[in-house]
């Protein structure tokens, strides 16, 4: 599949462009989307909370969930390791997995 890259209008496909599917449907509050209201993940509604340790694993569960919601599109990655951490205001969320049968990782900044 060929996108466009939202940044920089440049072409991309492959892993990056499903980077880009993952971070829009992991940043993107469910509900927010008219026709598609099953479609984003429930990590946005953390932020702006004390991320104390158990809003860190609260987080990880909504990535996982957002993996596992066939309206998001990104469930051709299968999430082996995923690691939330405070950075700044907001979180990092490390993912590690399978991808067309390929190790591979990528990082999500909120």
């Amino acid at each position: 599949m060929i996108g466009i890259d939202r940044n920089s209008g440049a072409a991309v496909d492959d892993w990056l462009q499903f980077v880009q599917r993952a971070t829009r449907a992991l940043t993107t509050p469910v509900g927010t989307r008219q026709k598609r209201p099953f479609y984003g993940s429930k990590i946005p509604q953390l932020l702006g909370q004390n991320l104390g340790d158990d809003l860190l694993i609260l987080a990880q569960s909504h990535a996982a969930d957002a993996f596992y919601n066939a309206q998001n599109g990104i469930t051709d990655f299968q999430p082996q390791v995923i690691v939330a951490t405070r950075q700044g205001a907001g979180l990092l969320l490390r993912f590690a997995g399978t991808w067309k049968n390929r190790q591979q990782s990528f990082e999500v900044v909120t």
